[in-house]
């Protein structure tokens, strides 16, 4: 199978404000003991996950929305997750789908994306893999012994099988904590050479944290971080412009390089305190929460607003009820909830509802990145310094095929 990036929903702004994308933690089980996960606390209750038709009513009551976010726990642990995803393509008619995993799972996610992409020829499955250091690093970060060459192997064989496939966009997800500041930038470099990746997102660590200490950047530290990569992601942007159809391909550079500098701008107003996004956030009015056990939010990080069980998992109901309502307005576009959020998710699904600001803000976005730039080595000295530096096991990495 061979097919050409297509227009993702991420780039279809609106001022009509109604809700575009759930997200959906299919499971509260984990199969990792991640330092800084945000969520291990809810995950530590143990709460029955939602059946499969109590989701079902929530696709059959949601209408048409654009996005799936897809969560948990370990999505890949969930048995029924092709079958979810496909029900929500036929009923709510998405367009994307993101499919987070830590990648112990390998010929899962491989037989389970064939399957999405047959059952769901229309949608683009973003594959998000953590990757978090190198060697012990990852391992110790994620809490899994041998989780970095378990994830090496996953990502050959993502790449194996859908090399061509522009409907299926395997991006790389790192978390910057303590453990791994100083390795994110060679790690960006070199997985942008062994690898061909279509994205590379660094995320700071948010929320309460299992391990308490793991969050360690401020605004200085994460802005010098974000422009020493810069150079890396302008590579990913001129990647995305090869495999983007016609006419589209300079914009599709344009509007990827000014989304991913806004959306950093943005998380580094507010690593420290509160600050104006420039913009509205719309959680709540765009956005909905499901935890796996039924508790729904207007954002990850907010308190939940009840169960999506007392309203019979009917989300046209939840969304137009007094709760959310409510939540809408102590949120009040992030002003009255003093809201200092770094969650991309957040932050890029509001950028698309301020179309006006949006503009602006990308545009600035990508003038900054263009004046950043500057040439990427990855030629093979450069590569193999890398994994000389890490310690890195190169007969197991040449057993994986991540190099010759």
């Amino acid at each position: 199978m061979s097919t050409k990036r297509t227009k993702s929903s991420f780039r279809a702004m609106s001022t009509n404000r109604k809700l575009e994308s759930i997200f959906l933690f299919v499971t509260g089980r984990c199969n990792a003991k991640c330092k800084m996960c945000f969520y291990a606390e809810d995950m530590d209750k143990k709460e029955k996950d939602l059946t499969f038709e109590e989701i079902k009513k929530i696709s059959e009551t949601a209408g048409q929305f654009n996005r799936l976010w897809v969560s948990g726990g370990e999505p890949t642990l969930r048995e029924e997750l092709p079958e979810i995803i496909e029900m929500f393509y036929k009923n709510n008619e998405i367009k994307d789908v993101n499919i987070p995993t830590n990648g112990l799972k390998p010929d899962r996610i491989v037989a389970w994306v064939k399957q999405i992409r047959k059952n769901c020829p229309e949608l683009n499955i973003n594959l998000s893999l953590s990757l978090d250091g190198f060697g012990d690093t990852h391992d110790v970060q994620r809490g899994v012994p041998g989780n970095f060459y378990k994830a090496m192997g996953t990502l050959k064989l993502i790449e194996k099988n859908f090399a061509d496939d522009g409907r299926v966009l395997k991006n790389l997800a790192t978390v910057i904590t303590k453990y791994n500041e100083t390795e994110v930038e060679d790690l960006m470099v070199w997985m942008l050479g062994r690898f061909h990746l279509s994205n590379h997102i660094i995320e700071a660590a948010r929320g309460m944290t299992r391990d308490d200490g793991v969050k360690i950047l401020t605004e200085p530290t994460l802005r010098a971080l974000q422009d020493k990569v810069v150079p890396i992601y302008n590579v990913y942007g001129e990647r995305m412009a090869e495999e983007t159809g016609g006419f589209r391909k300079p914009i599709a550079r344009f509007f990827y390089l000014g989304f991913i500098r806004t959306l950093y701008n943005v998380r580094a107003t507010n690593i420290d305190h509160p600050t104006p996004w420039g913009m509205d956030c719309t959680a709540g009015e765009t956005t909905l929460v499901i935890d796996y056990d039924g508790r729904f939010r207007a954002c990850e990080l907010r308190e939940p607003l009840g169960n999506v069980k007392d309203y019979d998992c009917n989300i046209a109901k939840i969304m137009a009820s007094d709760a959310m309502k409510q939540e809408i307005a102590a949120i009040g576009h992030g002003d009255k909830a003093n809201c200092w959020c770094t969650h991309g998710c957040w932050i890029t699904s509001s950028l698309v509802f301020n179309p006006r600001k949006m503009i602006t803000q990308v545009y600035k976005g990508y003038r900054e990145m263009k004046k950043l730039n500057r040439p990427v080595d990855i030629s093979e000295d450069v590569l193999q310094s890398i994994e000389r530096k890490y310690a890195l096991d190169v007969e197991k990495l040449t057993e994986l095929g991540v190099r010759k």
